[in-house]
């Protein structure tokens, strides 16, 4: 197979493990080290992905890099479905291309970033692009925003990202205070769930819950939400949903979250868990039977990956 990345194909470093049924790869490409199974491999080099897909993939590799899973492993499961996984929405992509610029001008804090021409793999993979068009197009959301200044395009490109592109950084990996932004299903089946098992789960551990349905003065209902999600300390969301299948608002609400650098616990109805989407199946989820046993497990989970806020939150 040569030393190319068993998923892109690009240049990577490439070693058998397990008895040559596996691979270890290093790959730019793909946002870093992965293992991959033979068959896994095999499936992916006959073309069965598309670039979107094989990106989908990508995120998922680096985001449980990031939750400090070790090296992932690719499997065919993995690969079936990344084939159907939706691609995250260009806010959440944006964000996740502002993070690896501002990270990697933390190296050479006084020269611009070069994202080059083409653009260099690792821009690629952490915004989930499949070519550079894609990233000069987050790239011109993210200074018309006001936190990159971008020289060079179409061709040298250089990045350098802005005072107000550091807070806005700052602030969302660092974020502060004692609200816990829920999104879930509003439907009535769910309020038990919610006065049960969500909200008093949420106090419990010393944080104040904040669903966007009930906020009083709110405007634009989608500028209050990315809003309300970049304020919050962390994000609970529950992916039960009824016959018509997972909640689109849910599932992004997760993913703009998870750009913005949120820690994320997910719950689920038992009867749910088995019809979980590619993008969150992935993650450890608290499933869950009985509104009291959401509260006790969701207490543990925040205090666990949170810490405890002070019990005056209540």
């Amino acid at each position: 197979m040569g030393q190319t990345c068993l998923i892109w194909g690009t240049p990577a470093e490439v070693r058998r493990v397990n008895r040559g049924h596996a691979f270890w790869v290093q790959s730019r490409r793909a946002g870093g080290q992965y293992r991959i199974s033979g068959q896994a491999a095999a499936t992916i080099r006959s073309g069965y992905l598309d670039e979107v897909a094989k990106a989908r993939l990508t995120t998922v590799l680096i985001d449980r890099r990031s939750e400090h899973e070790g090296v992932p492993i690719v499997d065919c499961t993995l690969v079936e479905e990344a084939k159907t996984a939706l691609e995250l929405q260009r806010p959440e992509r944006a964000e996740r291309l502002l993070k690896h610029i501002a990270e990697s001008e933390l190296s050479s804090p006084d020269h611009p970033v070069a994202l080059g021409h083409p653009i260099v793999p690792e821009a690629l993979a952490y915004s989930e692009s499949w070519n550079d068009g894609q990233v000069r197009m987050l790239l011109q959301h993210l200074e018309g925003e006001g936190w990159l200044t971008v020289e060079g395009l179409p061709d040298e490109i250089q990045c350098t990202v802005t005072v107000s592109g550091h807070d806005h950084v700052a602030g969302a990996e660092e974020p502060i205070g004692r609200e816990a932004f829920v999104a879930m299903w509003f439907d009535t089946s769910m309020n038990d769930a919610y006065k049960n098992g969500i909200e008093p789960g949420i106090r419990d551990a010393g944080f104040v819950p904040m669903r966007i349905d009930e906020k009083k003065d709110a405007n634009r209902i989608d500028d209050d939400i990315l809003e309300a999600i970049r304020q919050a300390r962390f994000i609970v969301a529950d992916m039960t949903h009824g016959s018509e299948g997972v909640r689109g608002s849910v599932y992004f609400e997760a993913g703009f979250a998870r750009g913005c650098g949120l820690e994320i616990i997910y719950c689920c109805h038992r009867g749910c868990i088995d019809q979980l989407p590619f993008d969150t199946r992935q993650y450890h989820h608290i499933v869950w039977d009985t509104p009291e046993e959401l509260r006790a497990e969701l207490v543990e989970r925040i205090r666990a990956r949170i810490g405890a806020a002070a019990s005056d939150a209540r």
